[in-house]
């Protein structure tokens, strides 16, 4: 099963959290002093990878590690005292892509490494979000090296100085990471288990 094929019908957005709430089911128990108490079990679908090993692995890890240099070449960028950097054109999409590249730590630091079963939820938070959050980076590094460009014609000023030139190279480097980060995550193959073949990884 590859990314989204199995949320791919409306609403299954991870940003709304209703649509959880139909993957639980409130059951009420009573402690020793006959105290009641409530408690949240789920009974979705769980997620879980058809390889826990060998390859599978391997890009499970990869993908952190290039979300991770992703991050430190990004902030990089930020930083960098180029021709173009003070100007708004430029700094707007670049300034909007650090969100989605904060989430895509986020995503990735909850991939499955240990090969357990997810529920539908954290599915979604870690596949999911590190996948649209790689590619928003992506798109927003990319329109900042366009604005860069625009700036640079408009100035008339060709001359690439050494922070010119790094910061071209960071964006490059950015790109390639993002797409890296996409290719590993849909070549994890996953597939849909129904509720009864596994208990709650944190109850085990």
């Amino acid at each position: 099963m590859g990314l989204f094929d199995s949320f791919a019908g409306p609403g299954k957005s991870f940003s709304d959290l209703k649509k959880y709430v139909e993957d639980f089911e409130i059951t009420e128990t009573r402690d020793r002093k006959g105290r009641a108490r409530k408690e949240a079990r789920y009974i979705g679908p769980w997620t879980v990878l058809r390889e826990a090993g060998g390859m599978t692995r391997v890009r499970l890890w990869s993908a952190l590690g290039m979300a991770a240099c992703l991050t430190a070449a990004y902030i990089r960028m930020l930083l960098l005292n180029h021709l173009v950097s003070g100007q708004l054109l430029v700094m707007l999409p670049l300034l909007a892509g650090l969100f989605p590249t904060l989430y895509l730590i986020m995503g990735v630091t909850a991939l499955p490494f240990r090969g357990r079963p997810m529920r539908r939820d954290q599915y979604m938070h870690s596949f999911i979000r590190s996948f649209r959050s790689a590619t928003a980076a992506g798109v927003c590094v990319l329109v900042g090296e366009a604005a860069a460009l625009i700036a640079r014609a408009i100035a008339g000023d060709w001359l690439y100085r050494p922070e010119d030139w790094h910061f071209t190279v960071l964006g490059i480097f950015i790109l390639a990471a993002a797409a890296g980060v996409i290719g590993l995550l849909r070549a994890v193959d996953v597939t849909e288990k129904p509720n009864s073949a596994y208990r709650d990884p944190k109850k085990t």
